[in-house]
C-alpha cells in the first residue's frame, strides 16, 4: 500500500496546484479504499485500479489544466463573487438594462464633455516647447484699438530685442484660388503669408522638402509650402517639391509639405492651405500682421510679459508721434487660442463633475434598494456561517462590475456623441478638428465608471453586512418590518427626488453644449445663402466685376429671393462695395 501511496500522489502532479489543494485529499482517499477493496481479489485488480487511475489523471487532470470545472477557482474570491453577482443580474434583467442605462447616458456626457475640455483646454499644442510661444497685441486706448497688431518693421525689432526673447515672427492670412486645369475645376485656398522664420519660431519641419530660407522672402512669386489636406487636395504626388503651382495669376515653386498633425492659421474658423515667406526684415510696408514669440527656455511667462511691455514702451518713447499711447501685452499662444470658450468649458466640467457625483449617489439608492429586497437572503447566509466581509465583498463586485460595464458603455457612447459634437460644432470652435474620443480617455471613462460603481455599493454593502437572521425575525414576521418599510419609502422618495435632479443635471449639460454650439452669429442666419469667390481666379479687374454683375442678376432672378448683395475686394487694396435689394 506504500507504492500505491507513491504511485497515487505521482497521479496527483497532472491536476494543477489549487485543484491539489483543494481536492487532492479527497482523491487519494478515495484511490485508497478502490485499492483495498480490489487487493482481496487479487493483484490483478489492483493492477487495473492503478491502470484506471491513470487513466482518469491524464483525462481530468490535463482537462483541469486547460479548463477548470469551476472557472472562479483560480481567481479566488473575487472571482467567486463576479460568478454570483454575474448570475443574479441575469435574474433581473430590467434592474440591470435600467442602471446600465443611466450609466451609459451619465457617462457618454462625461465622456463627451471630458474630451473636450481634455483636447481644447489641457492638450498641449503640437508644436515644439509649445508653452515658451506668445501671441503679441497691441492697446491703444485714445483710438478705442484692442488687440491690433504689428507692423512689419515693429516685429523685426521686437526679434532682436534679445533678453526672454528669442524670435518673432509676423503673419497674415487671406483667400485666394488655384485656376482650373484639364483635370480640375478652380477652387478656393486659404493661403498664410507669414516672415521666413515662421517655421523657426513654431517648431515645426516640414514631413517633405525644406523650410524657408531667410532669402526665400526675396523671391517673387515666393515659394510655398504645401498642407498636408492640400497636398492630398492636388493628387498627392510624391514629387510634388520643386514643382510649379499656379495660384490666381502668378506661378509658385512647391518647396515643401507639412506634417498631417500640423494645423497653423490666422482664423480659428479656417486651416491654412498653402504658406508663402516673406521678409521679416524689410516687412511689407505699414500694413498690419499678426505677431507670433518664441521666448527661451529658461523665461518664464512674467518675464516675457515684462520683456514684451518694456518693448513697447520704449517704442513710445523712440516714436512718441507713431507710438502714442501704444501698449504691447504678450499672451500664450495656447490662451490666446481658447480664451473664448474656457467659460462655457469650465462651466461644463462643474456641470459634468456633479453630474457624476449625482449619479454616484443615484446608483447607491438603487442597489441599497436592492439589497433591501435581499435581506432575508443575506439573514440566512450569516446564519449559515458566511462572514460580514464576504457579504461586502459580494455587494462591492455587483457595483463595481455594473460600473465597469456602464463606463464600457459610456465610452462608446462618447465616440458617437464627440463625432456628433464635431459635426454640429462652429467652424470658430478652437482646435475643432482635435476632438475626438482616444483609448486613454476611454479608459479614463471606464476607470471613473467602475471607481464610481465601487463608491456607490459602500454604502448598501456595510448595511448588508449588519443583517442577522435573528434582527430580522426579532423586527417583525413580515418580510423586513416597520423598520425595512420605513427604508423602503425614503429610499423610493430620495430616488425620485434624485432621478429629478439627475434628469435637471442632465439637461443643464446638453443646454449648456447647446449654448457652446449655436452660438447667436448676431443676425437671422435662416434663409441665407453665402456665395464666396476670390477676384484673383480673374486676371482683370474688369472680369471680376462683370462676372459679379451677372451672378448677382442671376440671383436677382430667384423665385421669393428677398435681398442680393455682391461685392468684391480689388487686388490694389482697394475696397468696392455693390448692394441691391
Amino acid at each position: 500500500m506504500s507504492s500505491a501511496d507513491g504511485w497515487f500522489r505521482l497521479l496527483l502532479r497532472f491536476y494543477p496546484p489549487d485543484f491539489r489543494d483543494e481536492m487532492g485529499g479527497g482523491l487519494l482517499d478515495a484511490y485508497h479504499r478502490q485499492a483495498e477493496e480490489a487487493k482481496k481479489r487479487g493483484s490483478m485488480r489492483v493492477a487495473a485500479v492503478w491502470l484506471a487511475a491513470l487513466k482518469d489523471s491524464l483525462w481530468n487532470g490535463l482537462g483541469e489544466r486547460i479548463k477548470p470545472a469551476v472557472e472562479w477557482r483560480r481567481r479566488g474570491d473575487w472571482g467567486r463573487d463576479m460568478e454570483l453577482v454575474t448570475r443574479r443580474l441575469r435574474q433581473k434583467p430590467l434592474f440591470f438594462t435600467a442602471v446600465l442605462g443611466t450609466l451609459t447616458v451619465g457617462l457618454g456626457t462625461f465622456a463627451v464633455v471630458y474630451t473636450a475640455v481634455d483636447k481644447i483646454l489641457l492638450e498641449p499644442l503640437p508644436y515644439r516647447d509649445p508653452g515658451g510661444l506668445y501671441k503679441v497685441w497691441v492697446d491703444v486706448p485714445r483710438l478705442n484699438l484692442h488687440e491690433g497688431q504689428l507692423v512689419a518693421p515693429d516685429v523685426y525689432q521686437l526679434a532682436k530685442s534679445g533678453g526672454p526673447i528669442q524670435d518673432a515672427a509676423f503673419l497674415n492670412c487671406g483667400n485666394a484660388a488655384i485656376p482650373a486645369n484639364d483635370n480640375r475645376d478652380a477652387f478656393h485656398i486659404n493661403a498664410m503669408s507669414a516672415s521666413s522664420n515662421i517655421l523657426d519660431v513654431l517648431g515645426a519641419r516640414p514631413a517633405m522638402g525644406r523650410a524657408f530660407r531667410h532669402d526665400d522672402g526675396d523671391i517673387n512669386p515666393a515659394p510655398i509650402i504645401l498642407s498636408d489636406a492640400m497636398w492630398k487636395r492636388l493628387g498627392a504626388s510624391p514629387n510634388v517639391v520643386g514643382s510649379p503651382l499656379r495660384i490666381g495669376p502668378d506661378t509658385h515653386t512647391v518647396i515643401g509639405v507639412m506634417p498631417p498633425d500640423f494645423a497653423f492659421s490666422c482664423s480659428i474658423s479656417q486651416r491654412t492651405d498653402v504658406y508663402a515667406a516673406l521678409n521679416l526684415e524689410h516687412g511689407q510696408g505699414n500694413g498690419s500682421w499678426l505677431t507670433v514669440l518664441r521666448a527661451r527656455p529658461d523665461a518664464s511667462p512674467e518675464q516675457v510679459r515684462q520683456a514684451v511691455q518694456a518693448f513697447g514702451q520704449n517704442l513710445a518713447e523712440r516714436e512718441p508721434d507713431k507710438h502714442r499711447g501704444f501698449a504691447l501685452y504678450a499672451v500664450g499662444l495656447l490662451e490666446d487660442l481658447v480664451k473664448s470658450v474656457r467659460p462655457a468649458l469650465l462651466a461644463l466640467s462643474f456641470a459634468a463633475f456633479f453630474l457624476l457625483l449625482v449619479l454616484t449617489v443615484n446608483l447607491a439608492s438603487l442597489l441599497l434598494a436592492r439589497a433591501a429586497e435581499r435581506e432575508k437572503e443575506f439573514a440566512v447566509s450569516r446564519a449559515l456561517g458566511a462572514s460580514g466581509p464576504a457579504i461586502v465583498h459580494a455587494t462591492l463586485a455587483e457595483g463595481t462590475l455594473l460600473g465597469f460595464l456602464g463606463g464600457v458603455a459610456g465610452a462608446l457612447a462618447g465616440i458617437w456623441g464627440t463625432r456628433l459634437l464635431v459635426a454640429l460644432g462652429p467652424l470658430d470652435l478652437p482646435r475643432r478638428e482635435t476632438i475626438a474620443l482616444d483609448w486613454k480617455i476611454a479608459l479614463i471613462v471606464v476607470v471613473v465608471g467602475a471607481l464610481l460603481g465601487l463608491s456607490a455599493a459602500a454604502v448598501p454593502a456595510v448595511w448588508s453586512a449588519r443583517i442577522s437572521l435573528s434582527s430580522l425575525l426579532s423586527a417583525s414576521a413580515t418580510r423586513g418590518g416597520a423598520r425595512a418599510g420605513r427604508m423602503r419609502r425614503s429610499l423610493i422618495a430620495a430616488q425620485i427626488a434624485l432621478s429629478l435632479v439627475l434628469l435637471s443635471t442632465g439637461g443643464l449639460v446638453v443646454r449648456s453644449f447647446e449654448r457652446l454650439v449655436f452660438t447667436d452669429p448676431g443676425f437671422r442666419s435662416a434663409g441665407v445663402l453665402s456665395l464666396r469667390l476670390s477676384t484673383i481666379v480673374f486676371t482683370k479687374e474688369q472680369d471680376a466685376a462683370s462676372f459679379l454683375d451677372r451672378t448677382t442678376a442671376a440671383l436677382q432672378a430667384v423665385p421669393r429671393r428677398t435681398i442680393v448683395s455682391s461685392g468684391w475686394w480689388s487686388a490694389k487694396g482697394r475696397a468696392c462695395w455693390r448692394s441691391v435689394c
